[in-house]
């Protein structure tokens, strides 16, 4: 299993780097401009790489999962092949594009540039198969053939495709570290008790405490991070009751769309952590029968933790308490 793509990347890292390079207060100007000039240059970057991998509808290991699942068998059995589908050929050069923009871009930023070049060339190495099965697809050619071109050319599409989705995981991997770097220090130099301040804390905290989830999202459960997960909880719940007070300060109507959000993201965090102490994952996981059939509580758990999650991100991405 590849690492899948991020829950929620967004330009608001963009925001968040820049009041990084802008938190010394204590810095000359002349250093504050340059320091601010590059953080700049590496916003761009940055979210040219987020654009990327949000453009990213479908993920590679998906497609190769659906083709070793559906086309293999398929092709495997001798008989005459009826329908033939590929993954969506469009994105293949579309991502490398993508990609080589914001290799060409400066400064540097190591966490991602490496996985993103591997990604860019595993891309160009399936290109030329992709288009060659795709145009056999879409022409259905397979049925004058009886699928021998897709016979032929499927071990090497499989190969390219498996090389594809462990350079996109790599690639993701990447803009999860610098997306918790940037978080961290955006949080950390904001000025204390400030609205800033508890705005940086809700995405360091909110983010912290879903990656805390991963079992959650993988249907194991919380493991052995269920404390981890409920301090980072209560932090985030901390943070948000500080945003609060700060704009009621500013204005007694406050902000109620974010904490709305906010809100929502803990309570789905603290069913989580009821269902857990509760035993009720473990009991659904020890259905029989006809009740196995039945959707498991930590399914819909895990959906409402990300669309919450993702819900207090957007709204923070475009508030303007």
């Amino acid at each position: 299993m590849f690492m899948s793509r991020p829950l929620c990347m967004s330009a608001l890292l963009a925001a968040t780097l820049m009041l990084a390079a802008c938190g010394d207060d204590n810095a000359k100007p002349e250093a504050k401009t340059a320091e601010a000039s590059t953080a700049q240059a590496e916003i761009i970057k940055y979210n040219q790489y987020v654009d990327t991998a949000n453009s990213i509808n479908q993920s590679f290991e998906e497609t190769l999962d659906q083709y070793e699942q559906y086309m293999v068998p398929k092709l495997a059995d001798k008989k005459p092949v009826k329908d033939y589908v590929i993954g969506n050929d469009i994105m293949v050069l579309r991502t490398k594009e993508k990609l080589e923009k914001a290799l060409a871009m400066s400064p540097a930023i190591p966490e991602i540039d490496a996985a993103a070049k591997d990604f860019a060339q595993a891309l160009g190495k399936l290109a030329p198969l992709s288009t060659d099965l795709q145009n056999y697809a879409a022409a259905k050619t397979f049925l004058s053939d009886n699928g021998a071109l897709a016979r032929e050319k499927s071990p090497a599409y499989v190969a390219a495709l498996t090389d594809v989705a462990k350079a996109e995981s790599a690639f993701y991997h990447g803009i999860s570290v610098k997306d918790t770097a940037n978080t961290k220090e955006a949080f950390e130099k904001a000025k204390k008790d400030t609205v800033a301040y508890y705005r940086a804390g809700m995405v360091y905290y909110g983010k912290s405490t879903l990656n805390q989830a991963s079992g959650i999202f993988d249907g194991t459960g919380l493991g052995d991070k269920k404390d981890a997960f409920k301090q980072d909880l209560d932090k985030l719940n901390e943070m948000a009751l500080g945003f609060d007070k700060k704009t009621r300060e500013a204005d007694p109507k406050g902000c109620a769309s974010t904490m709305m959000q906010a809100n929502a993201f803990l309570a789905a965090g603290r069913k989580v952590l009821e269902h857990t102490e509760s035993g009720r994952y473990k009991e659904d996981a020890a259905r029989t029968g006809a009740f196995k059939m039945m959707r498991p509580t930590i399914v819909d758990d895990a959906y409402s933790l990300r669309q919450t999650f993702n819900n207090l991100i957007n709204n923070l991405n475009v508030s303007r308490c």
